[in-house]
């Protein structure tokens, strides 16, 4: 269900114990993990294409020199040498010196510093691996933007050059900005930043078959989710009935904003609640009596906001929050539902906002409620970061402070529950759209109503929300997709 992300030097170490462990040298790993990549990377290449491999003088302008050799009997290639160091790395110079009777063109970027690569062409970045510890600078930066300038086509082998592995750059820092990125073993922590966007436009994993023994051994606080999440997903008996499945209370909506809750209220139906109810401000009732008509809708006495938060006895799972505004008789509402509730909790929208003006009411959270705020939300709760490096500390500290699971929607949206941190790969632009996060928040608390754990519940409903973006641009463009639709899609087995 999850696969383990690591650190640069956990990278390290994870190569160096499958070399002793699997009885290998450095450079037969080196050779086995290009000969996967080149199985994988030829499909993106057509045969008429031009292909420049810039090599850096350590392991990853080693693994250029295996790639260039595998190209070379259809390809045209060069090899563009960025000496940054006097000598080369000895899988490195062990791998230059296989090229030298072979037709690959080498050059010295010290001496065509003026190289112009044809729009058509394609280069291949074999500069610098995981193991850059600073900003590239001298030659290296030179030839970070000549790739970058030259128009062509950048596929990076591992990690685009430049680029830190686990933590933030600076803003000024000489990256490689790749289409494309042939990642080994795993994604890299960074891939994930939304700050380095512009440097992994699309990545796509290698399998070098990294020892399994040491990769299960090496702890990590990262994780990414896999398809096999939705193994979670409870199989039914035919003698199931509805009462089986929970009864969700969806609490939200003013005056203009119903759709809201009646979006995640229908989200936490087809997500299989057995019983759904909205409680929501007299004016929402036709609507949500109309649009869904499955729902069951309870309401305030006040006509257009929330004055206060009535639970019937039998709700199993609460999500409160979309479209309730911020009014002063709304927010006394939700600290007086603080105080005396203790049923599975998911708070979002405006619920959030109310707390980032009284975060002493934090404290009256029941252990593991699901807080669901995008960016914007998040900040006002814990204050602006300077990199995407510090947004996830800040984000595994808050989750940890207040004993909460925290799901920080993006592109690829984290989940942490104070120890681990949980990545969707799945981003998918068709997602930003008006109500995408209602229908999320449905989702999860439609699950949790079915008496999935917290943390459960807030992993499967991320990656099925998100799945539905992936079926629905099979055959639409992204941004035609609307709320309603993911609802619709939710059903979707693939």
């Amino acid at each position: 269900m999850f696969q383990k992300l690591f650190t640069a030097k956990q990278i390290k170490e994870i190569d160096n114990q499958t070399i002793i462990r699997q009885k290998l040298t450095s450079e037969a790993l080196m050779e086995r993990a290009v000969n996967n990549l080149h199985k994988q990377l030829v499909k993106a290449l057509a045969f008429e294409k031009n292909i420049y491999v810039f090599c850096g003088k350590g392991n990853n302008g080693g693994d250029g020199l295996v790639l260039a050799r595998l190209l070379q009997p259809v390809y045209n290639v060069t090899c563009v040498i960025v000496p940054f160091s006097k000598s080369g790395s000895p899988d490195f110079e062990s791998n230059l010196a296989k090229l030298q009777n072979l037709p690959v063109k080498i050059l010295d970027f010290s001496d065509n510093q003026d190289l112009k690569i044809d729009d058509n062409a394609i280069i291949i970045d074999a500069i610098f691996g995981t193991g850059l510890s600073r900003p590239a600078s001298g030659i290296a930066q030179k030839a970070i933007k000549i790739i970058n300038h030259s128009g062509a086509k950048i596929l990076s082998i591992d990690i685009p050059s430049g680029l830190y592995a686990d933590r933030s750059n600076t803003p000024d820092d000489p990256i490689v900005k790749a289409d494309k990125v042939y990642s080994f073993q795993f994604p890299k922590i960074s891939f994930f930043f939304p700050e380095n966007a512009a440097y992994v436009k699309n990545f796509e994993t290698v399998d070098i078959g990294l020892d399994e023994s040491i990769i299960a051994e090496i702890p990590t606080k990262n994780f990414m989710l896999t398809p096999a999440i939705k193994n979670m997903l409870r199989k039914r008996s035919k003698f199931s009935y509805k009462n089986n499945f929970g009864h969700a209370l969806i609490v939200g909506g003013s005056y203009g904003m119903i759709g809201a809750p009646v979006l995640a209220s229908k989200a936490a139906l087809r997500i299989g609640t057995g019983l759904v109810t909205n409680y929501l401000p007299r004016c929402g009732y036709k609507i949500s009596q109309t649009y869904v008509p499955e729902v069951m809708t309870l309401t305030d006495a006040s006509k257009k906001y929330l004055t206060k938060i009535n639970v019937p006895d039998k709700i199993t799972a609460i999500g409160l929050g979309m479209g309730i505004g911020t009014k002063t008789k709304t927010q006394k509402a939700l600290k007086q539902f603080l105080k005396t509730n203790n049923k599975p909790l998911l708070l979002d929208a405006d619920a959030l906002n109310i707390l980032a003006k009284h975060p002493k009411w934090l404290k009256l959270l029941p252990e593991n409620t699901i807080l669901t705020p995008h960016v914007g939300e998040f900040k006002r709760l814990v204050g602006d970061w300077q990199n995407d490096s510090e947004k996830l500390e800040k984000l595994m500290s808050f989750s940890a402070q207040h004993q909460v699971i925290t799901v920080l929607k993006g592109a690829y949206t984290t989940i942490s529950d104070g120890e681990y941190f949980y990545i969707n790969p799945v981003a998918n632009a068709a997602l930003a759209t008006a109500g995408s996060g209602d229908v999320l928040s449905g989702m999860i608390t439609g699950l949790l109503a079915q008496n999935y754990q917290p943390l459960e519940a807030a992993l499967l409903g991320v990656y099925l929300h998100a799945q539905t973006a992936e079926k629905y641009v099979e055959n639409h463009r992204d941004f035609s997709m609307i709320a309603s639709d993911i609802i619709d899609l939710i059903p979707n087995k693939d």
